[in-house]
């Protein structure tokens, strides 16, 4: 029996032995380009994301990052995931690497990377059975990165170096929300293709990752695989400036888009941030308007929806300018003279008739426009005055003809009211015969009846990546033909109505962009949508609404703020957006808002009419205030430590131009929205969770502490939370008031964010640094030092905290790690609060206040 279990031992030794074997993790891919190494081994796990520089490896060890992952198409789609092995099948005397990723059920992928000067290629050249692999995704890499994402651009940062992933295709993109976020202990990027053979409609919408819409189809297209599918791995020192040098040598190399205007590359003009008049001008009054952008000193002027008979062919608005598209030509040159720029604004692939015809709509639709997946036929004959139209409830139909309002039968389209169910049949009530332009007509029973797509512009989507490539090449023909410098493509969600993901957009503008560089021409662009490979073509992004309630400084400030934030990290030139009813606002109003551009070292645009202007009692105030401001920034006239100062919303300066040329600043005034409600602390109920009732005090500051103007209906602060600077969390229960928001109101907000002021007493025997708050486990990180007798605030919805002085003067800005943790009104949340004295031996009384607001538009 002792030789049979010995025997038998020594068997599961081996076995063991053997199977361990043959687990072991070993290197299969070790190289370096530029600055950055990258290692591989034999599972497909990235081992090594290391700044050769000083050996800092960045790749996260607690959980995996693989090369390259994927998907297989299934009913819902099934996730086969990372790699089970991977091994190098070929390689060449250059470095480049030909590797074999196998996965579960037998799937295989190829990568080739390739080592270039400064990063690396990686390629899916091979998928088995590629027919049946609907995505793959590089990644997600994730690293110990805790520094500033760019969550488009694809960028995680430590300190001092910069880790990139960027696409080198345009099926290549973000199929997730962004193409970096945090994680709990770093940040990650990824991207990501699909495959495109099958009729699958993939989902695209605003911060949702892309989901499969089984009512809905994409036109296949033939060969059109996940291979193919390229992106670059890159590596380099921290920095705006050195980040954009490594970026254009890259895109240069790969043979990306490369947009220059007045010959420099798209990410180094400052034409798209300068300001910019928006109007409702037409051929008559153009001479008007360029009249007043001279003297508003503004460099471009944007006519929108005037130009344009139609949308899908773009003819001119003969009504608008009955000259066409020679008219336009002239008032180009004209407004050049002036170093003033004309704008092409369109609504990129909506379809709509409006003082012209659509050729795609009327009088007989093209069979490419958007479908739903279900068809139906009619149930009976129809004449054409029948306002009650029978079809035949057949799959889906009944689920689809709820999304819908427009059924096409023949050539004709049918709006209808109401749809409903009888057994069998759904009926059609309140029909509009003849509807958007086409011809009423007799039906025959069992005719196909087509459920379109049709939004609530009155309008339809192009059905077939040709279709929407016509309507690009039309728009290059414009700006060429026009000799325009600004293309918006507002509207650009439209692109998703293909059913391709991102493709569709990317390969629009990538059309537009090729078809003027082969015609010499250079443009700046914005659009209403972004994403990874679009960042190739924006100059600039500028959006921004009026806010029709309260007035001019109310419009959407938070939205503003945080998109300067996105746009810096994102390395794409700094835009405030539009705002509207600028004829109306006062001088001190443009002001305020020409300094807070100045101080984000951003640009602004304003709608005007001549009229509504020249009528306003400030007119000639407001025309040297912003020319004043807008020269001032051409000749950056400011230095950083007056930007700072220029960012704090709550203040106003006065800028003059003195004799001798130079620039004089000075502050005025605070000043706060005197019409905001101001909430007692006793609403947000703060109860001590783990520091006793002396961690808990009567509120000792008002609301200027927070150094935002109150642009909100109500604001708040809780009573004094005190902490101790020990490193142990202190907590406490707070509630975020109810609140009953307008449901139609613009700026209604489903949400809201909690936002903090801390301070260090002026007695207190030590600084303190390293601040943490915490809501129900979620963390932001203040990486600040206050000394005794100064205080932080996070004045807006943005990650950035400032640094105040016991005057209240701020003194320095932070950048915080992590979001802003938003809360549901009602909701009672813990809130936890740790930091550290720098005296060790000290543990200092900390005081934090909680803040809240309510009536406020902010939407990422």
């Amino acid at each position: 029996m002792r030789t049979k279990f010995s025997l038998l031992l020594l068997v599961i030794v081996v076995g063991c032995v053997a199977c361990t074997t043959a687990t072991k993790e070993t290197t299969i891919f070790d190289a370096t380009a530029g600055k950055l190494r990258l290692a591989i081994d034999n599972r497909g796990k990235i081992i090594a994301l290391q700044n050769v520089s000083d050996s800092s490896n960045y790749i996260a060890e607690d959980e995996a990052s693989y090369l390259v992952e994927c998907e297989i198409y299934k009913p819902d789609n099934e996730w086969t995931g990372r790699p089970l092995s991977a091994k190098v099948i070929s390689k060449s005397n250059n470095g480049n690497a030909k590797i074999r990723l196998a996965y579960n059920k037998g799937y295989k992928l190829t990568v080739l990377i390739e080592p270039k000067q400064d990063w690396f290629k990686m390629s899916l050249v091979d998928a088995s059975p590629v027919a049946e692999i609907f995505q793959v995704i590089w990644g997600p890499y994730r690293t110990t990165m805790r520094g500033q994402i760019a969550e488009w651009l694809g960028i995680n940062r430590s300190a001092d170096f910069t880790i990139g992933l960027l696409s080198l295709e345009p099926n290549t993109d973000t199929s997730p929300r962004t193409a970096a976020s945090y994680t709990d202990k770093g940040s990650m990027m990824q991207l990501s293709a699909f495959d495109h053979t099958r009729d699958r409609y993939i989902h695209i919408q605003r911060n949702v990752l892309p989901q499969v819409d089984s009512l809905r189809k994409a036109e296949p297209i033939a060969g059109f695989t996940v291979v193919g599918s390229s992106v670059a791995l890159y590596g380099c020192p921290s920095g705006k400036k050195t980040e954009l040098e490594h970026l254009e040598k890259l895109v240069l190399a790969e043979g990306l888009p490369h947009p220059t205007y007045e010959g420099v590359w798209n990410k180094y003009t400052d034409a798209g941030k300068r300001f910019c008049v928006w109007a409702k001008y037409d051929e008559k009054s153009f001479d008007e308007y360029l009249k007043l952008s001279k003297e508003l000193n503004a460099r471009m002027l944007c006519i929108r929806n005037e130009m344009l008979g139609n949308w899908g062919h773009f003819e001119i608005d003969r009504h608008a300018y009955p000259g066409g598209i020679p008219a336009i030509l002239e008032d180009s040159k004209e407004a050049r003279k002036s170093n003033i720029g004309l704008t092409l604004y369109t609504l990129t692939t909506f379809l709509k008739s409006n003082s012209a015809t659509e050729p795609y709509i009327a009088p007989v639709p093209d069979d490419r426009l958007q479908t739903w997946r279900a068809e139906a036929k009619l149930a009976a004959n129809t004449s054409a005055e029948d306002t009650i139209i029978t079809v035949q409830n057949t799959q889906d139909t009944e689920a689809t003809v709820k999304k819908t309002k427009v059924v096409r039968v023949d050539n004709e389209f049918i709006k209808f009211k109401t749809a409903a169910v009888e057994g069998d049949k759904i009926l059609l009530s309140g029909c509009q015969r003849g509807a958007l332009r086409t011809q009423a007509a007799e039906h025959q029973a069992n005719s196909r009846v087509r459920l379109m797509v049709f939004s609530g512009y009155d309008n339809f989507y192009p059905g077939t990546i040709e279709m929407s490539n016509e309507c690009a090449d039309r728009l290059a023909d414009i700006l060429i033909q026009a000799d325009l410098d600004n293309l918006v493509v507002d509207g650009f969600e439209s692109c998703f109505e293909t059913g391709y993901g991102l493709y569709t957009g990317n390969i629009f503008l990538k059309n537009i962009f090729a078809k003027l560089a082969d015609n010499n021409k250079e443009i700046i662009a914005t659009g209403s949508r972004f994403s990874h490979y679009s960042w190739n073509f924006y100059s600039y992004v500028s959006w921004g609404e009026g806010d029709r309630d309260r007035g001019f400084r109310f419009s959407m400030l938070d939205y503003r703020l945080s998109r300067q934030l996105e746009l810096s990290r994102n390395l794409i030139p700094n835009k405030m957006g539009q705002y509207g009813g600028a004829s109306d606002a006062t001088a001190e109003d443009i002001n305020w808002v020409m300094q807070l551009a100045t101080g984000w070292d951003s640009g602004v645009d304003f709608w005007f009419d001549t009229k509504s202007i020249k009528d306003n009692p400030d007119y000639a105030q407001l025309v040297k205030t912003f020319s004043d401001w807008e020269q001032a920034n051409v000749e950056n006239a400011f230095t950083e430590a007056q930007k700072m100062q220029l960012r704090q919303s709550d203040v106003i300066y006065k800028l003059t131009h003195k004799p001798d040329g130079k620039w004089d600043l000075k502050f005025e005034k605070r000043w706060q929205n005197e019409k905001a409600v101001l909430l007692p602390p006793s609403v947000m109920n703060a109860t001590p969770v783990n520091g006793g009732e002396q961690s808990v005090k009567p509120l000792s500051i008002d609301w200027s502490w927070t150094h935002n103007p109150a642009l909100y209906n109500e604001i708040g602060l809780s009573d004094d939370l005190i902490s101790n600077a020990d490193g142990k969390e202190t907590t406490w229960k707070v509630t975020f008031p109810q609140y009953t928001e307008n449901p139609k109101s613009w700026f209604h907000t489903p949400n809201r964010h909690l936002l903090y002021v801390i301070r260090v007493p002026e007695n207190a025997a030590s600084a303190v640094k390293n601040f943490r708050v915490s809501v129900n486990g979620k963390t932001i990180e203040i990486p600040a030092t206050l000394q005794p007798g100064q205080y932080l605030s996070i004045p807006h919805l943005v990650e950035v905290a400032c640094i105040y002085d016991k005057n209240h003067q701020v003194v320095d800005e932070v950048y915080m790690l992590g979001v802003i943790q938003h809360v549901d009104k009602g909701k009672t949340e813990t809130v936890g609060l740790t930091c550290e004295a720098v005296n060790k031996d000290a543990a200092p009384e900390v005081i934090m206040n909680v803040r809240c607001q309510n009536g406020y538009y902010y939407h990422r």
